[in-house]
């Protein structure tokens, strides 16, 4: 088989998914495998592995549209749009279920996205987390593109306390590998959390029908635009791309 799904964990790299997949098979120890859309550390769920002469069809399921889940936060935002950011704080509002409803209803009117800040897309042959991490971002023009989202479900909420996020978001970062900054990260959730007043928390959990490309970090920040306050994104789960689902794959 040269056409494989996988299974990506929380928290782990591309790098990391790709050598436990060596690890757990064998038989493409030796193999040349690329990977068909990428997921961030803070993103978990299914990808598409192209091995062998099927390395070649990258672009083609590229362009497959995606299904996520995705969990997000009030009252903050990160550099990042996700918690593998520096925080910063924001207004705290109460949002009924219903008005977060009609908020994620409304992404089905979205057409166009700017890049994030910390994303792989290249600018005058550089990417943009290397122009953020530069604080260069003013020199230069993020760019735009088309997405389309054909559906956008709320699936709910639950609360949290503030002990217990800030467990979880501890964690999470201390258990990624590599360069991103965790140290400055750390301390910036580490000092929110000593300020905060807020005891409690609401998790919120919308499903995304979108075309490739659609960054989900970027729809969580505009909710929390749109709601007068800002908004993080804690978890990411792709569960479908065209017709691969995540139930199918391969652990």
């Amino acid at each position: 088989m040269s056409i494989v799904t996988w299974n990506k964990k929380y928290t782990e790299t591309l790098a990391e998914t790709l050598d436990r997949f060596r690890h757990n098979h064998s038989k493409y120890a030796e193999s040349k495998i690329t990977y068909a859309g990428r997921l961030d550390p803070m993103a978990e769920g299914l990808m598409i592995l192209l091995t062998h002469e099927d390395v070649h069809r990258k672009d083609e399921f590229l362009k497959l549209d995606k299904v996520y889940e995705v969990d997000f936060i009030l009252g903050m935002s990160t550099d990042t749009y996700d918690i593998l950011g520096v925080v910063s704080p924001g207004i705290q509002k109460d949002i009924s279920d219903d008005g977060m409803a009609v908020q994620i209803t409304e992404l089905q009117d979205v057409s166009s996205q700017v890049y994030p800040p910390y994303s792989s897309k290249t600018v005058e042959g550089k990417a943009l987390w290397q122009w953020a991490r530069e604080g260069k971002l003013d020199e230069i023009t993020l760019p735009h593109k088309e997405v389309s989202i054909s559906r956008a479900e709320y699936l709910g909420s639950e609360k949290i306390s503030s002990d217990e996020l800030s467990k979880n978001i501890t964690s999470a970062i201390s258990s990624i590998s590599g360069d991103f900054r965790q140290e400055q990260i750390l301390q910036s959730w580490d000092s929110y959390f000593n300020i905060s007043k807020q005891n409690e928390w609401g998790m919120y959990t919308m499903r995304i029908y979108a075309s490739s490309g659609t960054y989900m970090r970027t729809l969580v920040d505009s909710i929390g635009k749109q709601l007068g306050t800002m908004a993080t994104t804690v978890k990411i789960k792709r569960i479908k791309v065209g017709d691969y689902v995540l139930e199918s794959v391969d652990k």
